[in-house]
């Protein structure tokens, strides 16, 4: 009996690809990156500059100060100029003011131009146009056009030198601003999820703080922190309004600070009030970053 065996097939194991080197992206100049790169390094020293002046002065004794050579790190690091700012007895109340009048004006400025924003972006209307063009209109008029005016309303009101008078003249630059950013993120939810709430048993209201408000979060951060700065910055209109009173806010208070004979070359104690003033808007900004840049983009694509 005779049997035939076949030869097996050699079982051929697949080698491991060989590392492809990777081809050099067409368009692309090592020697250009390499020179733009130096180019904004070179462009962000130049714009910290200034704050790093700025910080570094406030620890300069007055010897460093008032030398004809200027230096550029401190011979002794003196905290002389802080002092000096918290000595003073209308730093602290003012400061408190610029407080108030922020957190008012942005926390009414969301609620009034939230609730305007979707209205504008949810229902049909007549006059809706004219009104979108009229938020856009009042963000260029310049605030010295409209000073006299406001002061005269406010004046016949018996609002001057209040808190609350200032509040409600800031919304005059918020709530606009607030409306026409706002309402760019609610055109870009889709009108169908308000829809598919309803129908899952939600009323409008319901629909409203479960669909639309979480999903406009990032433009709420976006447009609060810009409303912040707005409102923590001004000086007219809170100089104009508080005048009778006597009252200041932060801004105020150094714009005077700056110019009294006795402080007007100290400029240690300016520099470190400057620094103090604007360091809450700093660390906001800082903080709310990559919120920010989320909200800006969040609300580009139509509207």
């Amino acid at each position: 009996m005779t049997t035939s065996t076949q030869q097996a097939a050699p079982v051929v194991i697949p080698s491991a690809p060989k590392k492809v080197k990777k081809a050099r992206e067409t368009g692309r100049n090592p020697v250009m990156t390499w020179f733009w790169n130096v180019v904004g390094i070179g462009i962000a020293v130049v714009m910290a500059f200034p704050i790093y002046w700025m910080i570094i002065t406030t620890f300069k004794t007055n010897k460093d100060l008032i030398s004809q050579d200027p230096t550029f790190w401190p011979s002794s690091f003196s905290f002389e100029s802080y002092k000096t700012i918290f000595d003073d007895s209308l730093f602290l109340p003012s400061l408190w003011n610029t407080l108030y009048l922020t957190l008012g004006s942005v926390v009414l400025g969301l609620v009034v131009g939230f609730l305007a924003a979707v209205a504008v972006a949810r229902f049909k209307f007549r006059g809706r146009n004219f009104f979108i063009v009229t938020m856009l209109v009042v963000q260029m008029v310049p605030l010295l056009a409209i000073i006299i005016p406001l002061f005269v309303v406010m004046n016949g009101a018996g609002m001057t030198g209040t808190i609350f008078g200032v509040v409600l003249a800031y919304l005059v630059f918020t709530v606009p601003y607030v409306i026409w950013t706002l309402r760019s993120f609610i055109v870009n939810i889709p009108a169908e999820l308000d829809e598919a709430a309803m129908v899952d048993g939600c009323t409008q209201w319901g629909a409203f703080f479960r669909v639309i408000l979480p999903l406009t979060l990032p433009g709420l951060i976006t447009t609060g922190v810009y409303s912040w700065i707005q409102a923590w910055n001004e000086f007219i209109v809170a100089n104009t309004l508080m005048s009778t009173s006597g009252q200041k806010t932060s801004m105020i208070w150094l714009t005077f600070y700056s110019t009294t004979p006795t402080r007007g070359a100290d400029y240690g104690a300016q520099m470190a009030g400057g620094l103090l003033v604007s360091l809450p808007v700093i660390i906001l900004f800082v903080f709310f970053q990559k919120k920010v840049s989320a909200g800006l983009t969040a609300g580009a694509v139509k509207g």
